[in-house]
Order: C-alpha cells, then structure tokens, then sequence
C-alpha cells in the first residue's frame, strides 16, 4: 500500500511539472506572433535593391565575426526567407533573419566533387 502512495505521489509531482494550458497557449500565440514579424523581415529584405541587400548581408558576415572583403553575390536559399551569400574570396554564407531583425549567419565551404 505504502508503494503505492508513493508511486502516486510521485506521479501526481510530474503531471503537475508540464505547463498549464494557459501557458502553452500563450507559447503557441507568440510563436506564431515571431513568425509572422519574420516573414515581415524577409519581405524587407527582399524588396532592397540588390547592393543594398549586398551591403545588408555583408554588415551581417562582419558582425558574425566572419570574414569577408565583399560580398559578390547573393540568392535566395532553399528554406523560405534564406538567403546565400558569396564573398571574394569565395566563402559562403547562408543568411536568415529573425523576427527581431537580428541576423543568423551560417557558414559553410561547399566541397569540391570527387574527381574520377
């Protein structure tokens, strides 16, 4: 009997760990909300002319930490709201923005095919 008080007990403090209904709604509402400002982000960026969002993408590198003289290139990644940008010296570089403007910069050396 004892066992199972103690089981129940137990069972009772990790159902009670989760949060409230309450709580998840509003996780779901200001997920959605983020979502929303970052694809109001993406429409921004989108919309700049090609130099700017150039200069945009190259302030994001540099701010990154990462190298890069300039950016000669840029196209729009696979995931929605993506972009890739490419420097001189060929470094690349996949670029998304959150819903707070701030910028998630990715980089990544595509490797050369296997020569047969």
């Amino acid at each position: 009997m004892r066992a199972l008080l103690v089981m129940l007990g137990g069972s009772l403090m990790l159902a009670a760990c989760g949060p409230s209904a309450e709580q998840q709604a509003a996780a779901n509402e200001a997920a959605a909300a983020n979502a929303v400002e970052a694809q109001q982000m993406a429409t921004q960026v989108e919309a700049l002319s090609p130099g700017q969002r150039d200069g945009v993408f190259i302030r994001a590198i540099r701010d990154a930490g990462l190298r890069c003289q300039g950016v000669t290139s840029s196209e729009r990644g696979e995931k929605p709201g993506s972009w890739v940008a490419t420097c001189q010296e060929g470094s690349r570089h996949i670029i998304t923005f959150g819903a707070n403007g701030m910028a998630n910069v990715t980089s990544f050396t595509p490797q050369p095919a296997p020569q047969r």
